[in-house]
């Protein structure tokens, strides 16, 4: 018989974590929050970051989900396919069996993203606690602009087995639609990081994007929410050119909405003369 931690690496060799946006999609969020950061922020960040900057730090929040189990549903919220929206109740809830572990129902990307922006706030919390919320910030704001983070539906897409440009297997691995909004999507627009940013840059000034650099967590996820009913895929469809070309635009505009909005939330959290507009309120 196998021991329970062998039982336990077995079953994690073939599990599949749906991550947030790859590496790529996070770091050009954060390098858009950084430009649209004021001043004193900005002198804010570098005291808590020292030589990192808001992009080395952006896939931390992954980068430690093995050594932070706790941590695996604080990336999404659970909305069920056929809800009108977000329901804290409903979709914050930890799940049967880790409730001793998770208490008080934040176990979602939205609750998350309302703790750490008080504790970062918090003057009187210890440097640790604000670097670590700050680099959970950085994370969380991304992760809820990605639509498969606010579905319930097949793990978020993660079931949706597609074809994605002609192939079926994206690595090792079956492609799904999950992982297409993650990276397969971004990865075939073929830009690199500084042009991807110096893109969506672009955006926000001809779409007016800054005018909807505000809301709330719930807000964020409610339009990711609707945002997926659009673009979803069902098992067997192909992600090709024209689903490439009628979607690209949408998950632009996710991006430099989610960097424009981490740079909002990081604005007032950390300058004392910004004028707060988010209130938070969690049962």
């Amino acid at each position: 018989m196998l021991r329970p931690t062998a039982v336990l690496v077995l079953l994690l060799s073939f599990y599949v974590p749906s991550f947030g946006w790859g590496p790529k999609g996070h770091r050009v969020v954060a390098d858009v929050a950084t430009h649209h950061l004021s001043a004193a922020v900005r002198r804010q960040v570098t005291l808590l970051l020292g030589s990192d900057d808001l992009a080395s730090i952006s896939t931390w929040a992954d980068e430690i989900r093995n050594e932070r189990p706790e941590t695996f549903g604080w990336h999404f919220v659970d909305i069920p396919w056929n809800a009108a929206g977000f329901s804290e109740t409903r979709d914050c809830d930890a799940p049967e069996g880790q409730r001793h572990r998770i208490p008080n129902r934040h176990n979602c990307v939205v609750d998350q993203i309302a703790i750490f922006e008080q504790i970062l706030s918090d003057r009187h919390a210890s440097e640790s606690a604000r670097l670590e919320a700050l680099k959970f910030l950085v994370h969380f704001v991304a992760d809820v602009h990605q639509p498969m983070h606010a579905i319930s539906e097949a793990r978020g897409g993660n079931d949706i087995q597609i074809s994605e440009f002609g192939n079926t297997t994206c690595g090792s691995r079956p492609c799904n639609l999950h992982s297409l909004w993650d990276v397969g999507l971004i990865d075939h627009t073929r830009r690199s990081e500084s042009p991807y940013v110096e893109h969506l840059e672009q955006l926000i000034v001809q779409d007016h994007l800054q005018s909807e650099s505000h809301g709330t967590p719930a807000e964020w996820a409610n339009e990711s929410f609707r945002l997926v009913h659009r673009v979803w895929l069902t098992n067997g469809e192909a992600a090709d050119e024209n689903y490439y070309r009628h979607n690209i635009g949408l998950l632009d505009r996710q991006l430099a909405l989610a960097g424009l909005r981490l740079a909002m939330v990081l604005n007032q959290a950390l300058d004392c003369d910004y004028p707060v507009k988010m209130r938070y309120s969690m049962k």
